[in-house]
């Protein structure tokens, strides 16, 4: 069964909000300028490490987007603001944390480069914890709609095309304790993850790795090639 891309999303800084784009080149290392920057924590006990919105939910609410091949951040209080050392050193005074930006396209996932979520499997979560859920806590590249809610597993270990772009599908995602934050507030609602433990085991979507690159468009089909 073949769906279709409803929403792209690209998260060019790790752990901060994305941006929601209309098309977007896939390229061997996941969509073009996903996740490329990162922060790295080098306070003593986690010195080498990525600091994530797992350690500091603060990050998801500063919005990275691309201009020109530049990185410009809104921050929570409505500047826009270029990601540069004085950035960094703002959010390393607001985190109490020794942080360097790091630079390294197709490095900085947690699994495989690009992740895609089923829009029904949303839909039953939200039908079993009885609230809206907004999607976007789910930080996936490519939302599709027109699925059947499980219908994403079925392509483990398979090819789907997404656009002219061809992805292998690897793994499901294990989810963490940041979908129980609101992307916009990052209020908790712990529950959610209590829901989607006991309905999914605590997976959402799906990692998929890139076999031929391409571009991918809001209304293109994605699902298993026929050959």
């Amino acid at each position: 069964m073949t769906g279709t891309v409803a929403e792209i999303w690209r998260y060019p800084v790790k752990s901060m909000a994305g941006e929601r784009l209309d098309s977007c080149l896939i390229a061997a290392t996941g969509l073009h300028g996903d996740r490329r920057w990162a922060l790295v924590d080098g306070t003593p006990n986690r010195a080498g490490k990525l600091l994530t919105n797992t350690q500091d939910a603060r990050l998801m609410t500063y919005h990275a987007r691309l201009e020109n091949g530049q990185v410009a951040v809104t921050t929570p209080s409505g500047e826009s603001r270029p990601l540069d050392d004085d950035l960094v050193a703002d959010l390393a005074a607001r985190t109490s944390r020794l942080l360097q930006l790091r630079d390294t396209a197709g490095f900085n996932f947690d699994d495989s480069p690009v992740l895609v979520v089923n829009l029904a499997a949303v839909a039953a979560l939200e039908l079993a914890a009885g609230v809206d859920i907004d999607r976007r806590r789910f930080r996936a590249n490519l939302y599709l709609d027109g699925l059947e809610p499980e219908e994403e597993l079925r392509w483990l270990g398979r090819r789907i095309g997404a656009g002219d772009a061809e992805l292998e599908v690897i793994s499901r995602c294990e989810r963490c304790v940041v979908i129980t934050r609101h992307p916009d507030t990052t209020e908790a609602s712990p529950e959610l993850l209590r829901i989607l433990t006991h309905t999914s085991e605590t997976c959402m979507g799906v990692y998929c790795r890139v076999t031929r690159p391409g571009t991918a468009a809001v209304g293109d089909a994605c699902g298993p090639r026929l050959s």
